[in-house]
């Protein structure tokens, strides 16, 4: 007698794919009442999201999936509405209103001063599936808490850092992975956003049997 099969692992909502790439042709453009601000050479009105130039992606969730990289649209959708992370619905308990959250050492800042808050890059994860992310992520077994959380306020974005080369082009800095706060224009400016960050409150510690 066989055993049985090993459970396929499911690729969580918000990780990238290969095959979701989109071109990224940038430059440095003239504002109407002056300066200069990073945009692409065929703009269009959904590029700029609260003062940001967001990077462009694919959905289609095809090809490969990049276990190490998100997907902006889909991270920036979860980060903006409560979505589960894993498996892409609302991850708000209906019963508490409260929002559970997986927090590691790589994506989540405490305030400092401010009890109970933080910074994430992390989408939050639903009841249902927090089980299934401790168990077969390998980073959760590193460094994770388990919170659920009052609300959540977008603050901040992970971003490329440009600067304008000849005839308007954009030159990359170097600079990957940057904290840029949405009160920061000037250094907005410049940037090209790959992660929204957002500002949880009142965490609580949520016992995970």
């Amino acid at each position: 007698m066989t055993g049985a099969a090993p459970r396929a692992l499911r690729v969580p909502y918000v990780i990238a794919h290969a095959d979701e790439g989109a071109p990224q042709r940038l430059r440095f453009a003239r504002r109407p009442f002056g300066g200069l601000r990073l945009a692409y050479d065929n703009p269009r009105r959904s590029d700029l999201v609260r003062g940001v130039l967001r990077a462009r992606v694919l959905n289609n969730r095809q090809g490969a999936p990049q276990w190490r990289k998100l997907n902006t649209l889909r991270q920036w959708r979860c980060m903006e509405r409560n979505l589960c992370q894993v498996c892409g619905l609302d991850a708000t308990d209906p019963i508490t209103g409260r929002i559970p959250w997986i927090t590691t050492a790589t994506a989540f800042r405490a305030i400092p001063d401010v009890s109970n808050s933080g910074y994430t890059s992390a989408p939050a994860t639903c009841l249902a599936c927090i089980p299934e992310s401790l168990g077969m992520c390998p980073q959760l077994h590193v460094s994770s808490a388990v919170y659920t959380v009052a609300r959540s306020e977008p603050a901040a974005v992970l971003a490329d850092m440009f600067s304008p080369g000849p005839g308007g082009r954009a030159v990359h800095t170097g600079e990957h992975n940057v904290l840029v706060g949405l009160n920061e224009p000037a250094l907005l400016r410049s940037a090209l956003a790959t992660q929204l960050i957002v500002r949880i409150e009142d965490m609580r510690p949520l016992k995970v049997t």
